[in-house]
């Protein structure tokens, strides 16, 4: 079945924003006495939904406080980040997202906040050329759980077959995959750890799965 829409991942795939998360969260613990290594972040929290991340940390650390209050301070924070501008994109991002978007249709399924993911929408002038928006807000069950894909495609009236995902973490890519969608995996530093066996493809960067996806065309 020929391809007809490519479904993008936010957080670290179209935008540069882990390395601010994970300072966030650093911020939003602080004041009840926690912290957050690297290694903890980038190994065990990467790609993780917020309340997942919010229990997690509580259990690491701890804390004698509730996941919904951890969740509130880092909500709180991300949005004093995003009053006064959005998240830098991937380099290349927007010349791949515009040279797909000639032949495809796109939609973005994101495991963050929609406060996130619209402050990059509009900061980078990419609204208009996603025709569909899922993010953590909108399903029950986070990534890794196939809720939000599914819901994607439901909402594009399409079959998993004729899309492709582009993901850069182990839920991200188990999510799509999970779904039946063909997963192009971009394995960076930051998820070198990471299980991508499910993904149909490896790649290095968002450019390499831009070129991937060209040429199943």
């Amino acid at each position: 079945m020929s391809l007809k829409a490519v479904l993008f991942d936010h957080d670290g795939t179209l935008v540069d924003s882990e390395s601010t998360h994970m300072e966030l969260w650093r911020r939003a613990v602080e004041p009840y006495g926690g912290f957050i290594t690297d290694d903890e972040y980038w190994q065990g929290l990467l790609g993780v939904p917020c309340e997942q991340n919010a229990e997690l940390i509580i259990q690491l650390r701890g804390l004698d406080i509730s996941v919904d209050t951890l969740v509130d301070a880092k909500l709180r924070h991300t949005e004093l980040f995003l009053a006064s501008g959005c998240f830098p994109q991937i380099e290349g991002a927007d010349l791949v997202v515009r040279e797909l978007a000639e032949n495809l249709r796109l939609g973005l399924v994101s495991g963050s906040q929609r406060v996130c993911v619209e402050a990059s929408l509009k900061g980078h002038g990419w609204t208009d050329l996603f025709e569909q928006v899922v993010t953590g807000d909108d399903v029950i069950e986070n990534k890794p759980n196939p809720a939000s894909y599914l819901a994607a495609i439901e909402l594009m009236g399409l079959r998993a077959e004729e899309c492709v995902a582009v993901e850069d973490t182990q839920a991200g890519v188990t999510a799509a995959s999970a779904a039946g969608i063909r997963t192009v995996a971009i394995r960076n530093p930051f998820s070198a750890s990471h299980d991508f066996s499910s993904a149909a493809v490896e790649v290095p960067d968002l450019a390499a799965a831009g070129r991937w996806i060209k040429a199943l065309l």
